[in-house]
Formats: C-alpha cells, sequence, structure tokens
C-alpha cells in the first residue's frame, strides 16, 4: 500500500523523454526496482544506459570463496549479464566502482563529477534514481549523490526497492511531496524474472557465508507480481515563459 499518497497515476513509457538513464546504488536494484519499465522501453526502440555506483562487493563479506575482489567482478558481470536481458548493451553501462556499503561517505565534488561525466555520454531526459528515502544507506546516499547533478531539465522519477518491504510510515512521500506513478510488471514479467535470476550472487550462489546478504523469494515474488513505483515531485514542474510569450511545462530538477 502506498502511504501517504494521494495522487497516482499509470506510468506511460512511451511519454518519457530520452535517452533515459536508470542509476543503480548496488547491482541487482534496477532489476527488482525498474526491470520492467526498461524491458519495455527497450521493446519500443528507447535508447536506455545504466549507471552503476558501488563495486557490490559488500553483500558476503565472510566468504572465503568470494572474497571482495572476486565477489565485485561477479556482481558487475551479473549485473551486464541482467541488463542485457532487458535490452541494455554493455556498452550503454557505466559503473563507478564506489565502495558498497559506504556510499555515504562518497557524497563528494569528486563522485559527482564522476556521475556527470557518465551522463555526458547521453545527456538524459529521464533518469531513474532510488527515491530519497528508500529504506537502505546506500539508496539514500544515492539519492544525495544525485541531487544537484542532473542535468537541467532532466526527468528524475524516483523508483522504490526496500520501501514497501521495510519502509516506515515516514519513509514514504507525503501527499505534497510527490506523486505516484505506477508500471504494471505484465508481459515484461519473464524479462524481468531472468533479469534478477542473473544475480546469482544473490540468490544462494555462495555458501560459504551464512550471514551473507540473500535475496528472499517472497521479496522476489514481490518484484515480479508489481506494480513498480516510481515518484515524481511536485515540485518539479514550473510554468516558465518561453520566447513565443506563451508558457510550457517543463522539468526543473533542484
Amino acid at each position: 500500500m502506498s502511504v501517504g499518497l494521494t495522487l497516482s497515476a499509470p506510468l506511460d513509457p512511451l511519454a518519457l523523454p530520452g535517452p533515459v538513464w536508470v542509476v543503480a546504488p548496488h547491482p541487482d536494484d534496477e532489476a527488482l526496482g525498474c526491470g520492467a519499465l526498461l524491458a519495455a522501453l527497450t521493446d519500443a526502440g528507447r535508447e536506455v544506459w545504466a549507471l552503476l555506483l558501488t563495486d557490490g562487493g559488500a553483500s558476503h563479506p565472510a566468504s572465503l570463496a568470494y572474497p571482495r575482489p572476486r565477489l565485485s567482478a561477479e556482481r558487475l558481470r551479473e549485473w551486464r549479464s541482467g541488463l542485457s536481458v532487458l535490452g541494455v548493451p554493455p556498452a550503454r553501462t557505466t559503473a563507478l566502482g564506489l565502495p558498497d556499503g559506504a556510499l555515504a561517505g562518497s557524497v563528494t565534488p569528486a563522485a559527482r563529477s564522476q556521475v556527470w561525466q557518465a551522463l555526458a555520454q547521453a545527456i538524459p531526459g529521464t533518469v531513474l534514481l532510488p527515491w530519497e528515502r528508500d529504506p537502505h544507506p546506500d539508496h539514500r546516499a544515492a539519492w544525495r549523490l544525485l541531487h544537484g547533478t542532473l542535468p537541467p531539465g532532466a526527468l528524475a522519477l524516483e523508483y522504490a526497492v526496500w520501501l514497501p518491504e521495510r519502509g516506515a510510515e515516514a519513509d514514504w512521500p507525503r501527499p505534497d511531496e510527490a506523486g505516484e506513478l505506477t508500471f504494471e510488471v505484465g508481459r515484461w514479467r519473464d524479462a524481468k524474472a531472468r533479469a534478477i535470476a542473473a544475480h546469482r550472487t544473490q540468490l544462494g550462489l555462495i555458501p560459504d557465508d551464512p550471514g551473507g546478504f540473500t535475496l528472499t523469494p517472497e521479496m522476489v515474488e514481490r518484484a515480479l507480481a508489481g506494480p513498480e513505483r516510481y515518484f515524481r515531485r511536485s515540485y518539479g514542474f514550473r510554468l516558465i515563459p518561453a520566447q513565443s510569450g506563451k508558457r510550457r511545462l517543463c522539468i526543473h530538477i533542484a
């Protein structure tokens, strides 16, 4: 249930200005939060790019079989494999390799410069990024890293991964803060399922760290059942005078 929201509407992927970028704090966030939308966009021939912020290497800290360098390399491979299932080729992916589990310490001008350089490969019309209060420290840090870094005029849609699982009432958007757009998984369920399944290290592949992170079947099923949720901030839309004297609707990222 969407706590506190009074505005909800279906999302039309073809209405999103392109190119579309998806920003993931960790490998698998894009598949869980946006997999169906990404598949729908690429099916329609839209240009989609992906940016991975962290190295993904903190999920199994006690594993001897997968020490951090090996795990990070494997998770990067899984990320690109899952995106390929969704129609995003490796040539349109960029990974920054910031520290998984400590992204808050990387919200710096240097990291913002890295983000900007990545996005400059194809100036985005739309950016999918984590919701500001998605209940994971790296997701919240990702929002802070992106906030103020996006190109002027880009439409920002904030997606939820952990919000339905762990979110308190205060984590959800307030009615005056954002409207909710929903996208039904529908006929893209199979592609989304295969993209999630590509993340084998997060689905029980690593047996020698019982305390390591594993996606539960319940969370995977919830992600596949949908709908996917995207939040659009109410303050992001302003009427700005055009040269003709008429007013036009534009997107402003504060």
